[in-house]
């Protein structure tokens, strides 16, 4: 009976020491997102998707709680990400961030708004030198 006991407490000290799962890595970086006007901005942001404007998007909103991506005038926003997977990312494609009115988001339907391409900037990073030439901010206007 001994001999099992110390073969499950050995089974447990290997699967405790070998099994463990990795820790998920923190964020390290962020892009300041700063809303130098006098307006409020909604800002959402795409990755991987090579898109020239708005009206290759599709859905009904690009992102899920407008108040959320909201950017209050003379304020700003960090978006926080991990640099490893942004730096997997941009080696696969780009990232790419819009800024819209808050009031036209609010009162124009997404359709229109696709279609006609009605944003206030796009700004798009291709590598991740491009993230580092910016300082990782953004600035509307």
């Amino acid at each position: 009976m001994s001999n099992y006991i110390k073969c499950f407490i050995g089974i447990i000290l290997l699967i405790s020491l070998t099994g463990c799962p990795e820790e998920f890595p923190e964020n390290d970086s962020a892009i300041e997102l700063i809303n130098n006007s006098d307006e409020d901005i909604i800002w959402c942001g795409y990755d991987h998707l090579i898109i020239s404007d708005t009206s290759q998007l599709n859905g009904s909103f690009p992102w899920r709680e407008v108040e959320n991506d909201k950017i209050v005038k003379s304020a700003s926003y960090s978006y926080e990400f991990y640099s490893g997977n942004m730096k997997d990312l941009l080696n696969d494609g780009w990232l790419q961030f819009y800024f819209l009115n808050y009031d036209s988001v609010a009162t124009i339907p997404w359709e229109r708004i696709r279609d006609e391409n009605i944003i206030l900037k796009k700004v798009y990073f291709e590598t991740w030198e491009d993230l580092e030439a910016c300082n990782f901010t953004i600035t509307y206007p």
